[in-house]
Formats: structure tokens, sequence, C-alpha cells
């Protein structure tokens, strides 16, 4: 998932007609745009990558998440290729995706005393529970355990045929927040490179 910003034609056009200004002038909104990248993606690992919409419990995506040039003016913030993350950074988005299962009939989602405070499941599959078992109750499959004969049921997963996820939009929404900044850091180099002629 990327955000791509690139420049109108008409800069490209009035570059060209500036002959040896244009290419300095080329260079320094690179480098602008590079910085403001920069800042953009440190933007969305700040103030979306925690809280209600994603709650980190690895930080892999915060660490992956970056600002970058392709090529001159051509800036682009997101996740690169190949990166750790790849299979989950459609939660960047604003991609909607359904999840079923593929081996089996359900889908077993982690709860309750299953999940460690950082919300990392302690049992992966009812299959490591040895004193588990399955309840229905009111329309719901769940599975869990007692504690000794009378004590309470504790549902350790939720049995589904699949959960619809939707994207954060967390990667549009921190360029966009950033947009100001990006553009006052290309004015700047803009303004340096004019000045040192």
């Amino acid at each position: 998932m990327q955000i791509t910003l690139e420049m109108s034609p008409d800069f490209n056009r009035t570059v060209g007609e500036l002959s040896s200004l244009g290419a300095s002038l080329v260079r320094a909104a690179s480098t602008g745009l590079a910085k403001g990248v920069k800042i953009a993606a440190s933007c969305i690992v700040r103030d979306f990558l925690t809280g209600q919409a994603l709650k980190r419990r690895t930080g892999t995506m915060a660490r992956v998440v970056t600002g970058w040039l392709a090529e001159p003016l051509h800036g682009v913030v997101g996740i690169p290729d190949n990166s750790p993350v790849d299979r989950y950074a459609w939660l960047l988005g604003d991609e909607r995706k359904t999840i079923v299962p593929t081996k089996s009939k359900f889908l077993t989602i982690p709860i309750g005393e299953n999940l460690t405070a950082a919300g990392v499941a302690k049992y992966t599959s009812p299959r490591q529970v040895p004193d588990g078992f399955f309840v229905n109750t009111n329309g719901r499959l769940l599975f869990g355990r007692k504690n000794g004969k009378r004590g309470k049921f504790r549902a350790l997963f939720l049995l589904v045929k699949s959960v619809t996820i939707q994207g954060t939009g967390a990667l549009k929404d921190g360029v966009e927040s950033q947009l100001d900044n990006i553009i006052a850091d290309m004015e700047t180099e803009i303004g340096k490179a004019i000045d040192s002629r």
C-alpha cells in the first residue's frame, strides 16, 4: 500500500523553460519532497498506528512504514514491497476484506482470558487446550474451559464462518495531514536553491 506524490505537468514545463536553473529547482524540490515524505511517514506511525484503529502488538508495521523518492519529483509514502508485513499492509488503506477459513469450517478468534495484555493469543488453536469444550450460546459458538468442576465457563475462542475487516485509511489520512508540511519543505529547498544562484 503506497500513496504517491507527483508534481503537475505545469511544473515540468516551467522547469524546461528555465534550463540550468530548472535543473537546480528539480533537485531542490526533490530534496524537499524527500524530507516531506519522511515526515508524513513518521506522522502515520506516531498518530495512526497506535490507538483505536490499529493497536500495536509487535511494532513491525510501524518499523517498515517509510517515505522515499522513487525518482526525482516522485515521492512515495507507504510500505516497501517484500516487507515482513505484506500480508496485512492493506490495513493502512480503505480496503475492506472478508476473511474465511481455508482448512476448516470456522475461524477461531482468540478472546477473553486467551489474550495477553498486548492482545497476543496464549493458545493459537483449541487443540492446544486439553480440557476445553465447545458451547453454543445465543447463536454463537464458543470454545473454552472451566477451572474445576464448579468453576465458571471461561471463553477462549469465538468460532465464526467469516470476518469482514475494514482498512483504517491511516495512510491517506496521515499523508493528507502533512501536505502543508511537505509543500513547505519543498518551498524552503527551492528558496535555498534560488538564493544560492
